[in-house]
C-alpha cells in the first residue's frame, strides 16, 4: 500500500511537471502574439481593420470591411466630378471624410482616372464606377492598390478591401477583428499591386 501511494505521488507530479513544460497545443493564440502577426510572407487579418493613412497626405481612422468576395476595393467617395486634362485624360475630383460619423476632417482629392468598372449593386442595379489608385496603411502594411469610387454612406465602413489589395497580401480570420491595430512586427512589409 505504501509503494502504490508513492508511486501515484510520483505520477501526480511527473504530470504537473509534463503539463508546466508542454502546454495544450490547443490554447488560443492571442491577436498581440508575434506569431499572429503573419502567416509565411503575408499578414493575418480580421474581417474589419482601420485604414490609418492615404496617398502618404493625411492621418485617418476608416473603418474597412475585408472582402474576399469582392474583386475590387472601393473607397467612400461624395461630390464625385470629372474633368478632362489637357492632353484628353480623364480625372475625378472628389472628396473622402478622414473619419466616420462626422467627426473627422473632409478632404478633397484630385486622381487621374485608370479605368471604369461596371458593379452589380446590392439593389441589383448595374452602376458605372470610376477607379483610381491610391495607397493606404493599415497597422503596418502600406499597398497601393485600385479603388473604385462610390458612396458608401449607407456602409458602416468607409472602404471595402477586395481581392485586387487583398491576394498575395492577407490571410483572413472572419472570427476576429482589428488585429493589425495591435500587431506591429518589426521590419514591415511593403506591398504594391
Amino acid at each position: 500500500m505504501l509503494y502504490s501511494l508513492r508511486l501515484r505521488y510520483a505520477a501526480g507530479f511527473l504530470l504537473l511537471a509534463l503539463m508546466l513544460l508542454f502546454p495544450p497545443l490547443s490554447q488560443p493564440l492571442s491577436a498581440s502574439t508575434s506569431q499572429q502577426c503573419n502567416i509565411g510572407n503575408r499578414y493575418l487579418v480580421g474581417h474589419l481593420e482601420t485604414v490609418t493613412r492615404i496617398d502618404h497626405q493625411f492621418d485617418t481612422q476608416l473603418p474597412a470591411l475585408i472582402d474576399s468576395g469582392s474583386t475590387t476595393s472601393s473607397m467612400d467617395a461624395r461630390d464625385i466630378n470629372f474633368e478632362t486634362s489637357v492632353n484628353g485624360s480623364d480625372w475625378v475630383r472628389f472628396k473622402i471624410l478622414t473619419e466616420r460619423g462626422g467627426y473627422g476632417r473632409e478632404v478633397t482629392l484630385l486622381k487621374p482616372v485608370k479605368r471604369f468598372i461596371r458593379v452589380l449593386t446590392h439593389s441589383g442595379k448595374p452602376q458605372r464606377r470610376p477607379v483610381i489608385e491610391a495607397t493606404i496603411e493599415l497597422g503596418n502594411i502600406k499597398t497601393t492598390t485600385e479603388f473604385s469610387l462610390t458612396s458608401r454612406s449607407k456602409f458602416p465602413q468607409s472602404i471595402l478591401l477586395g481581392r485586387n489589395t487583398l491576394d498575395d497580401l492577407a490571410v483572413i480570420d472572419t472570427s476576429q477583428q482589428y488585429l493589425l491595430d495591435s500587431c506591429q512586427p518589426a521590419g514591415g512589409i511593403a506591398f504594391s499591386h
